[in-house]
């Protein structure tokens, strides 16, 4: 083991012991119920609900990272990420419902963006849901909120992350029967860490996404049409003259997800529009399949294939690497977030158990590889980590191993810990470097 990897593992030990030892003695009495959900309920439950109702999130993640950019210089890095939530929710009438949450986000201990601190910050939601005669059939939902659709893979509200992912905008929903039909418009909330300048141009979302889930059935069906317009002007791969995004993806998703046995989920989804001057043609496919048993330990496996498209021409006036969207892509393609959902061939399997009822353990590894060797090798964030156009450093970026344990200690606190490491592939050497990448963090959550 070389040193800056013992010094890693060291670190992330002590985190780990210090933050147990530390809870050891919480008191975990009883507390008020847990906070308001974010998403209104129907009209039935709204009218038995309190006209009032406050929750509280506090949240503390130490994070430790390694060889951030894959060369064994001293570039060793931890920051403690703290968030407070604080729900409130108003019954103003038997169809009319305001939630708010305002937020406050630090970053401590980070060497860039220690503070995160302006108005969209700080608002996190805030909207008004109407239901027309009290009904539960149709929903009206204005204002700051958060759009969750799936699995998050195209639409999230990246929760991972301190500040999470907010809309300004409207959504109208209608249920009948087993269908759950949305449509809405949408504007992302910009959030300027640390005081940088806004961006120069909005990101707008609006489209239809239609659900339909049985009663008493493990099967659910998605159909969705999604239109983004990216107000930021590019000039595309020809350097013609500047315009903006336009993108239209039309997806579908089966899920078959019984409590126990055999399970599996296909999703495909295709995008065309332009970016910016050039025309853009795209598609995405995702196929999972495992099995759970209903034994002791509730056992569980799953395997899981990912494809989106790249550009092998990155010079021809055409673009064809798809656009995930507004993923939460933290949970899908290695907890490190060196890849997503762009120009990407993925492959994971994963094992997990419960032993006991505070106790989830779940062990993966990812292997990824470039869809197109001539295209751009991009993060979570959908950042260029490496790029060679001649198409000559291969196509494997590498492989990573996450070990993740989930410890719900009390309906009130709740503990996450993982770490990760990436092995990089041969593109990713050729690219940017050959040290381990290392990632450690510790989740504190209390909610109240």
């Amino acid at each position: 083991m070389d040193v800056p990897t013992g010094r890693f593992l060291v670190s992330l030990g002590k985190t780990l012991l210090a933050t147990v030892v530390s809870l050891m003695g919480f008191p975990l009495g009883a507390a008020p119920g847990s906070p308001a959900p974010q998403q209104p309920s129907a009209s039935s439950a709204a009218a038995s609900s309190p006209r009032i109702a406050v929750g509280v999130e506090l949240r503390l993640r130490d994070e430790l990272r390694d060889n951030a950019d894959f060369r064994s210089a001293e570039d060793f890095e931890h920051f403690l990420g703290y968030r407070l939530r604080l729900d409130l929710k108003f019954r103003l009438l038997e169809q009319l419902e305001l939630f708010v949450q305002p937020q406050d986000v630090w970053l401590v201990d980070a060497d860039t963006d220690k503070v995160v601190h302006d108005l969209n910050t700080n608002l996190h939601q805030a909207w008004l849901a109407w239901r027309p005669g009290g009904s539960g059939r149709w929903e009206l939902q204005v204002g700051r909120q958060e759009f969750i659709y799936g699995e998050e893979r195209l639409i999230g509200a990246f929760g991972w992350d301190n500040v999470g992912r907010a809309f300004d905008g409207a959504r109208l929903r209608r249920r009948s029967g087993a269908w759950t039909n949305d449509l809405f418009w949408a504007r992302q909330v910009q959030v300027r860490r640390g005081g940088a300048r806004s961006r120069d141009g909005h990101l707008d979302l609006s489209g239809a996404y239609l659900t339909r889930v049985a009663a008493d059935s493990p099967r659910r069906w998605e159909v969705y049409g999604l239109f983004l317009r990216d107000g930021l002007r590019t000039r595309g791969e020809l350097l013609r003259q500047p315009g903006s995004t336009r993108l239209f993806t039309a997806g579908v998703r089966l899920v078959h997800r019984p409590p126990t046995g055999w399970r599996y989920s296909v999703e495909n989804a295709w995008q065309l529009g332009e970016r910016g001057p050039d025309a853009h043609r795209a598609a995405m496919l995702i196929v999972t399949a495992g099995h759970t048993w209903d034994v002791r330990g509730k056992p569980r496996w799953q395997l899981e294939y990912a494809f989106a498209t790249g550009d092998n021409q990155p010079a021809d006036g055409r673009a064809h690497e798809f656009h995930n969207l507004f993923p939460t892509n933290h949970l899908w393609y290695g907890y490190a977030d060196l890849v997503g959902l762009r120009n990407l061939h993925a492959l994971r399997g994963t094992l997990a158990l419960t032993p006991h009822a505070k106790l989830t353990a779940e062990l993966d590894l990812h292997a990824f590889w470039l869809a197109a060797a001539r295209g751009p090798w991009k993060d979570a964030a959908g950042r260029v980590l490496g790029f060679d156009p001649t198409g000559r450093s291969g196509n494997e970026i590498g492989q990573e191993l996450d070990l993740t344990l989930r410890l719900p200690l009390s309906r009130h606190l709740h503990l996450l810990g993982g770490y990760s490491v990436f092995f990089p592939g041969t593109f990713a050497r050729n690219t940017r470097g050959s040290a381990l990448h290392h990632f450690g963090y510790l989740q504190t959550t209390l909610r109240f």
